[in-house]
């Protein structure tokens, strides 16, 4: 098939067109009337109006829009949900036409943010998740190819403005924390006035939050203890490849085994004197492979997903590596559930000890 993708120069998504278009083995166009005579154009994110009479010349002219359409046309869709509190996103994939995103659907996939993603972060989700749908639009084009109407009320945004990223000065940070995500620090800054002056907020997440980790060659010997603890509790081992007891002595010959070795990192995440458990990788050819476990004697609210997020930070914000990769066994759905919100897909499943794994993986997009 002659595919191409079609967007706008020197804007946010430039560097994931042509990240498709080498994965698709395709050019990048910047205006519309070179994208023609093609079985398939993706114009994503292009701001320019395509007569209709140049649609006509390529088989399919794909738009991706983050929006559950007929709902939520417009500009901004996807920072005007996250204003409302969502968190699922519904992304369309529909045939261009001379309307206002009125064209047939061809799928509709949804994105499954945290709700803690910056301006930065949800972007970047957002173009991968957009380049995902046009991958498996190719890659299943049997049963993509032929769209269907679109059904419903429909519903449209505006255009978002500077002014649209003012503060109320009489509302809470929390209230206010989902118009702090979208909005973005070099661009569009969240602002605030008081008394005729006005007053620029940037925000951004601190690398690893405050939050402590220690080696565990550096632990007290108290501290080697409680860590034999939460590993040898019953909700721990149950998901270890060993689910016998480890002895004392076999803890401390591994903590001492781990001296000068630094292709394998162990680490006790605290966070205000509490810990919240702990994090492992086994790193090799610029990957790690990494587990996690909790403290099972504490309750943290979405402690899971605090050592997740401190594990992606740690290696591909710190770490600088390509890939993070992990497995899990099939019945361990919570855990699965986790990984999938941040994006890992699975690569292959294995058996071990009568047992399935699903093998998963996350790629550093910023490498």
């Amino acid at each position: 098939m002659k595919i191409a993708v079609l967007t706008s120069t020197n804007q946010w998504f430039e560097p994931y067109a042509f990240k498709l278009a080498e994965e698709l083995n395709c050019e990048v166009f910047f205006k519309h009337n070179n994208a023609k005579n093609l079985d398939i154009v993706f114009i994503l994110s292009y701001h320019k109006i395509i007569p209709k009479e140049v649609l006509e010349k390529n088989r399919h002219n794909i738009v991706v829009h983050a929006s559950p359409l007929p709902k939520g046309k417009g500009w901004s869709p996807l920072f005007w949900q996250i204003l409302e509190g969502k968190n699922n996103i519904t992304f369309t994939m529909f045939e261009a036409s001379d309307g206002v995103d009125e064209g047939n659907i061809y799928m509709q996939k949804t994105l499954e943010l945290n709700g803690y993603e910056l301006h930065d972060e949800i972007r970047q989700k957002q173009a991968n998740f957009t380049l995902e749908m046009c991958k498996e639009f190719i890659k299943n084009y049997d049963r993509h190819k032929r769209p269907m109407p679109q059904i419903g009320d429909e519903s449209f945004y505006p255009k978002r403005t500077p002014k649209d990223s003012k503060l109320d000065i009489n509302k809470t940070i929390k209230e206010q924390f989902n118009l702090l995500r979208i909005c973005s620090n070099e661009k569009c800054p969240a602002f605030f006035e008081i008394d005729g002056n006005r007053y620029i907020l940037k925000i951004e997440l601190a690398k690893i939050g405050g939050i402590e980790m220690i080696d565990f060659v550096d632990l007290t010997p108290d501290e080697r203890v409680n860590i034999l603890k939460y590993r040898n509790n019953e909700n721990v081992k149950k998901w270890m490849y060993n689910t016998e007891d480890i002895t004392l002595d076999e803890h401390i010959s591994f903590i001492n085994s781990l001296i000068g070795n630094e292709n394998k990192n162990y680490l006790l995440v605290r966070n205000n004197g509490i810990d919240l458990g702990v994090v492992d990788f086994i790193i090799e050819n610029n990957e790690a492979f990494f587990g996690l476990y909790a403290n099972p004697f504490k309750k943290v609210a979405g402690v899971g997903r605090i050592l997740e997020e401190i594990c992606i930070k740690y290696i591909f914000d710190i770490l600088k590596l390509d890939k993070l990769k992990l497995e899990v066994f099939s019945d361990n759905e919570k855990a699965i559930n986790l990984y999938k919100k941040f994006n890992f897909k699975e690569v292959k499943r294995k058996e071990l000890n009568n047992k399935e794994v699903i093998c998963m993986e996350l790629k550093n997009e910023n490498r």
